[in-house]
């Protein structure tokens, strides 16, 4: 990590020229097949002998042609070098520079129009000045300090890549003058506010940057299809210029300090029209800013939405009946950390692509709908192959009571389904085993009761459980330990009994006593209690148990007795006479054996005195 760390530190210089331009893509495609001129030779020598190369990199570049050589292209028609590519793609064979400067004779490459020198360690060299007499690179790269002739100088590239990198400075407060239809500058350390953009722009990266103030009032950019502004310090409310981009695919607005209402895009006549803002939308972020207001009604008309993360902000009210008729393509929907209410909608099982469902953390009451089983992405095992393409490069997930990044190669292979945190109540509905492809299944903090369903072993993917925090009762399932693939089990916090299952699996987990805590009719290794021992307990303590009862029984046929023979006695006379002259013969009775024996005694007494 260490190593890596240095070697992301020290990926300066990073030139990529990737877009050709109309004019010179008719000029046929680069391959190392033409012929190499000998300035370019001697100009490619020049930059090779001011690097260390300590793995052999650039060991091809000798002979004539240099055009054969590793990393570089020539034009089939003018056999002039266009494309240089030596990008490093693994941290031990990285390039290094021998001086302190990188050499100026790739100045001489004036057909040069794709340069990639990412990834290696150029010890934070700045920006070569030359660059900018190399006239035909329509893009770029960088690293360090972005001087001020780098934007007049690529003016008329049509893409700009620049993420990743250690940019810092602030953006120039107009880029109208520029051509450029994709401006990537992510993952930099830019500063300042969104510029104004070029006309004809289609996509806009500057996310995880350090730029603040409000969003701009205007941007004047109809051809806008990608804007990622997230993990910035974005300050005020969503502007309603935001709504007048009809042609967003993408809207990335998360990680930021936004708050007031959310987006406003919505009027009633507009129901049924097309061509507005959202109506062609497949991917929408706005979490994790400080959000108001209810579920946003414009997403009504995003027939085509895939991702939407609404996550941690304050929205309230509750989740719509309407999402899988008008939303019937979603896959991914996180709601948690907010304030909805109300019910789970019985409607939103019949999401058939919905592999992702988190409304952890919200105030959601009621009982878990038996139709999850309808959610059909969520029954099957997603295969490696999936292929579909939307969504960020990345989103946090809780899961394993941790938060982790992840990308999209890998979160689009989970099924999620976390409903914890909510006052969830009633037993776990047991057509939720049909849906075989769960890797994350979160029902801890609510109300919850009953039996763990016998069946919960049917879900073999699993790779979290946690039903903490409820009140299941009952036995745990012995089919949990066909969960071949589980890593993390929480069942603390409830009333479960019995043996606890053994198994490879569940004896292979970490922290074995808090799975289990708060469970104090469990026995068994996990936590230190002797199952024969603990049963010869629990006979007794139910035995303990029954003693109230017990009294409480008696008493009741006491008082019943006493007041059935108390009444009878009132209501007829001659049981009361008879029950008064019995007692009055047993005081008679009693009194004069008393006075006989007492009599006997004292003459005793008198007769033993001197």
């Amino acid at each position: 990590m260490i190593k890596l760390a240095f070697l992301i530190r020290g990926t300066a210089l990073l030139l990529c020229l990737l877009i050709f331009q109309a004019a010179s893509t008719s000029h046929g495609q680069a391959s190392g097949s033409g012929a190499c001129t000998s300035s370019e030779r001697d100009a490619l020598l020049s930059f090779k002998a001011s690097l260390l190369d300590p793995a052999g990199r650039l060991s091809s570049w000798q002979g004539e042609d240099c055009c054969q050589w590793k990393g570089v292209h020539c034009s089939n028609r003018t056999g002039h070098l266009i494309k240089l590519n030596l990008r490093n793609i693994d941290m031990d064979r990285s390039l290094s520079l021998s001086g302190g400067e990188m050499s100026s004779s790739l100045a001489t490459l004036q057909h040069l129009r794709y340069l990639d020198l990412s990834w290696n360690d150029f010890n934070g060299t700045s920006i070569p000045v030359f660059l900018s007499s190399l006239k035909n690179l329509s893009d770029a790269n960088l690293d360090d300090v972005i001087p001020d002739w780098f934007w007049m100088t690529f003016s008329q590239a049509s893409t700009l890549q620049a993420s990743g990198n250690k940019l810092c400075g602030s953006l120039p407060t107009n880029l109208q003058h520029m051509s450029a239809e994709y401006i990537h500058l992510g993952s930099n350390k830019l500063t300042g506010q969104v510029p104004q953009l070029p006309i004809h722009i289609s996509q806009l990266d500057l996310s995880s940057n350090s730029l603040s103030g409000p969003l701009p009032s205007e941007l004047n950019a109809p051809a806008l299809e990608d804007l990622m502004l997230a993990n910035n310090q974005f300050t005020g409310t969503i502007p309603s210029s935001i709504c007048q981009l009809t042609s967003l695919l993408r809207l990335d607005l998360s990680g930021n300090h936004l708050e007031g209402d959310i987006m406003q895009c919505w009027k009633e006549s507009d129901a049924n029209s097309t061509n507005l803002f959202g109506w062609n939308m497949f991917s929408l972020a706005l979490n994790n800013n400080n959000l108001t207001g209810q579920f946003p009604k414009f997403l009504a008309r995003s027939s085509q939405l895939m991702f939407l993360d609404l996550s941690y902000n304050r929205l309230f009210g509750g989740l719509p009946e309407w999402l899988p008729e008008k939303i019937p393509q979603l896959r991914i929907l996180r709601v948690r950390s907010n304030m909805f209410s109300g019910h789970i909608p019985k409607s939103l099982t019949s999401l058939h692509r919905l592999h992702y469902l988190d409304i952890a953390h919200n105030n959601i009451s009621g009982s878990i709908p038996w139709s999850l089983s309808n959610l059909k992405a969520m029954k099957a095992v997603v295969s490696q192959d999936t292929n579909y393409n939307f969504y960020e490069d990345s989103i946090q997930i809780i899961m394993k009571d941790q938060k982790r990044d992840y990308t999209f190669a890998i979160y689009k292979l989970l099924v999620i389904l976390d409903l914890s945190s909510n006052r969830l109540a009633g037993q776990i509905p047991e057509e939720i085993t049909l849906l075989i492809g769960l890797t994350n299944l979160n029902l801890s903090n609510n109300q919850l009761t009953g039996a763990i369903p016998n069946q919960i072993g049917d879900l073999r993917q699993l790779d979290s459980l946690d039903l903490s925090f409820n009140g299941f009762s009952g036995a745990i399932p012995s089919s949990l330990s066909a969960l071949s693939y589980l890593s993390h089990l929480n069942l603390s916090y409830n009333n479960l009994s019995g043996v606890i299952p053994s198994g490879q699996q569940l004896q292979a987990l970490d922290n074995q006593r808090y799975i289990y805590i708060g469970n104090p009719g469990l026995c068994g290794d996990p936590v230190g209690r002797n199952c024969s021992t603990h049963d010869a307990e629990q006979s007794g303590l139910e035995d303990i148990d029954h003693m109230p009862s017990v009294y409480l029984a008696m008493s009741i046929g006491f008082v019943v007795g006493l007041w059935t023979v108390f009444c009878t006695m009132l209501m007829k006379r001659t049981w009361r006479e008879a029950f008064f002259q019995f007692v009055d013969m047993m005081y008679d009775m009693v009194y004069v054996q008393v006075a006989v024996r007492w009599a006997h005694m004292m003459e005793k007494t008198q007769d033993g005195a001197p």
